[in-house]
């Protein structure tokens, strides 16, 4: 196979039925030229005898566990995910499987050291075996390959200061045919809280019931909880240090399953030690995590009361 480099120098990917390669000396980094078809004489054919495979997509971040983080936080919410990778990003929007809560994750290639896709694939895999391998991740550079013909995807973590380099292969799933969509919803109250605090009212809340009543009004974000044996309520106030900003006009509120916002919190909370909150009455509150150069985002669908 032949890729053309400039108007003149092409670079052939060996197969194992290529032929007319001759031998030149003085070429550093690569052993073989070929004199290949007469349509293609005058012309420099550059052969590394290393490349076998042609990845679709490759990516290396310079840390692993910040990987491992994302994933980890995706898991909260679907068991198997799509991962959409083409020029610009790597993304997944899924929903689970009770159609309660959906994630929304793109990562830009300018987080990576380095990025390439060749064309947009579709990489379905499962997400509890991904976050397997990715929980060994240590003080390590991530690299992430995918190899479209085998659809395997390659995982290399390597740390140059150790001189240890550690690979994994995740065989790919078969890509369900169709998108999730992300609503297309408005919000009438938005604010930034510590992700800490929120998370400690959750808790708290799960003591006495399995949901939770959330209101953000211009100057209080409210959890409150009614359970058959107690009640349980956390106001986190405007201006106090765990509410950034409040952006409300009135009162709004809507309840949620503390399942849900639970696992999500958990699994995000090492991300960022702020969270951003979007909400409206008796509709899904969006949950989103400032993460670099991406963004990771939650959807749950409120309970109906």
């Amino acid at each position: 196979m032949f890729i053309r480099l400039s108007e003149r120098v092409w670079i052939c990917i060996p197969t194992r039925h290529a032929t007319n390669m001759v031998y030149v000396e003085g070429l550093r980094g690569y052993d073989r030229v070929a004199a290949g078809p007469s349509a293609y004489r005058g012309q420099t054919f550059i052969v590394c005898n290393s490349i076998w495979v042609v990845m679709s997509f490759r990516m290396r971040l310079p840390a692993a566990d910040f990987f491992a983080d994302i994933v980890k936080a995706i898991s909260a919410v679907v068991d198997e995910g799509t991962f959409t990778v083409d020029e610009n990003s790597i993304k997944l929007t899924s929903m689970d499987p009770a159609h309660i809560s959906l994630v929304s994750f793109e990562l830009e290639k300018s987080a990576a050291e380095e990025y390439s896709c060749t064309r947009q694939t579709d990489i379905s895999v499962s997400i509890a075996e991904l976050l397997k391998f990715l929980r060994r991740a240590g003080r390590e550079s991530l690299t992430l390959e995918y190899d479209d013909e085998k659809r395997r995807l390659g995982l290399v973590f390597s740390d140059p200061s150790g001189g240890k380099v550690r690979s994994f292969t995740l065989n790919a799933l078969e890509t369900v045919a169709g998108k999730t969509p992300v609503p297309n919803l408005s919000f009438e109250a938005r604010c930034r809280l510590s992700v800490a605090a929120f998370s400690e009212a959750v808790s708290d809340a799960a003591l006495v019931s399995d949901y939770t009543r959330i209101t953000i009004s211009p100057d209080n974000i409210i959890l409150s909880s009614r359970g058959e044996l107690g009640t349980h309520e956390t106001r986190l106030s405007k201006g106090g240090p765990a509410v950034y900003e409040i952006e409300a006009d009135k009162d709004v509120s809507a309840t949620f399953s503390l399942t849900y916002l639970d696992k999500i919190v958990s699994s995000s909370k090492s991300l960022s030690e702020e969270m951003q909150l979007a909400l409206s009455t008796s509709k899904p509150i969006k949950l989103s995590f400032p993460i670099p150069s991406g963004r990771l985002e939650f959807l749950i669908a409120p309970r109906v009361e």
